[in-house]
């Protein structure tokens, strides 16, 4: 099959879209279909690298990371129509998905979209209420899937909030996967003792671990101000947030007004490659986000063993099992109590644990692929069959509309 998809992110942007379709690209090409990605070039020149295009855009500062493109036609996208595609899959609802239309227009493919994010969280960065920016994704939402054949949603959680917006399209809940041998790393005991080195962690102190972006909307001060109340009554415990933002600076200015400076450890930006690392060096995964749509670093955390103390969001139904792989929590009095529960009862620790491999299974990139490869199909399937739509001109339509004029000629004849 060839299949084009489409993303407003670059693969090597750090973020749960960027993860997703690398891992979905790198599957579908394993399981041997002609697969090509169509992304934003990180300049203003457009080219194109093995199987990717990288439009021509520029810096948007809205948001860290985010760029732009106005364009409408590229060269690029003749090469992408000669190659005609069997069917496109959208990851972004922006740029890149306008061109995902056009080409999809010329190509006769259908679309079949992800919708990532839940954009209401982020109005505020766009310094507008709350309330009018759920209306305004609830406008723009529905106007601009109305294109897809077929969209997919990563948990209830999103498919809920599409039919609130009133998307008539067909949804498919399809959990993003993620490749579980990233994951599968040794680390030696040297590692540990350098890692706590570096951060100034003591040796026998636990570590709870939040791993992702510092933005407003993941709710990290309340988790600072529960995680106070924490260690007033346990000193032999630090958090340890790993990952930078758009936030980050609220957030270390927090630490400094509550006091945690040697509590809480802050790593900023890392490298990809060094995020496998950090979660073997965590007990347990902590999160107080319900902003989220998915949330890859939960799986992760789970690949590696880690139980989950978090505060409950609907996105992680059939995630995180409750009493199973982790707890949720209510309040700052709970989240002590959970993680105190699981940090100081092995048996607990290990039942939490080895459930949380166990459960990370589900949400692999082989089976994620395969459910992604079955949407496609059915896109297809529904995009031959859908009533053909007469295509009509303007004076088309006029000829039809000004009657009058053409009876008059027929009165004539008689």
């Amino acid at each position: 099959m060839k299949i084009l998809i489409t993303t407003d992110w670059n693969l090597t942007d750090i973020n749960g879209v960027a993860i997703s379709v690398s891992n979905l690209f790198n599957e579908l090409i394993e399981m041997g279909h002609d697969v090509r990605i169509l992304t934003l070039s990180k300049s203003i020149h457009s080219h194109k690298e093995d199987h990717i295009y990288y439009i021509k855009s520029i810096p948007f500062n809205v948001y860290p990371n985010v760029r732009i493109s106005v364009l409408l036609f590229d060269e690029l996208f003749d090469e992408i129509v000669d190659w005609k595609p069997d069917v496109i899959h959208s990851q972004c609802e922006f740029f890149t998905y306008t061109y995902a239309k056009i080409i999809a227009k010329r190509s006769n493919a259908p679309i079949v979209h992800t919708y990532h994010t839940m954009y209401e969280d982020y109005s505020e960065y766009l310094k507008i209420k709350k309330e009018l920016g759920r209306y305004i994704v609830a406008f723009m939402s529905k106007a601009r899937l109305r294109d897809s054949t077929l969209v997919i949603a990563p948990t209830n959680k999103v498919r809920n909030k599409l039919k609130n917006y009133d998307i008539i399209q067909d949804i498919k809940v399809i959990p993003s996967g993620i490749d579980l041998s990233k994951f599968n790393i040794a680390v030696t005991e040297k590692d540990i003792l350098e890692f706590r080195e570096k951060y100034n962690i003591p040796e026998n102190a636990k570590i709870l671990l939040y791993l992702g972006r510092l933005g407003k909307e993941k709710n990290i001060i309340q988790l600072l101000d529960y995680f106070k109340q924490l260690v007033k009554d346990k000193d032999d415990i630090v958090l340890l947030l790993v990952g930078g933002g758009p936030f980050q600076s609220e957030v270390e200015n927090a630490v400094k007004e509550l006091g945690l400076e040697d509590k809480v450890k802050m790593t900023g930006m890392v490298s990809p490659s060094e995020v496998p690392r950090f979660y073997k060096y965590g007990d347990i995964f902590v999160s107080a986000s319900q902003s989220e749509t998915q949330g890859l670093t939960y799986i992760e955390a789970m690949s590696n063993g880690l139980p989950q103390v978090c505060k409950f969001d609907e996105c992680l139904e059939n995630v995180l099992l409750d009493g199973e792989n982790g707890y949720f929590f209510e309040n700052g009095e709970d989240f002590k109590e959970k993680i105190l529960e699981i940090l100081y009862n092995e048996k607990l620790y290990e039942k939490m644990s080895t459930k949380a491999l166990e459960k990370s299974k589900d949400f692999s990139k082989e089976v994620f692929a395969q459910s992604i490869l079955n949407s496609y199909k059915l896109a297809i399937t529904m995009h031959r069959n859908k009533p053909k739509i007469i295509d009509l001109k303007a004076d088309e339509i006029w000829r039809i509309f000004n009657f009058r004029k053409y009876l008059k000629r027929i009165r004539r004849l008689f």
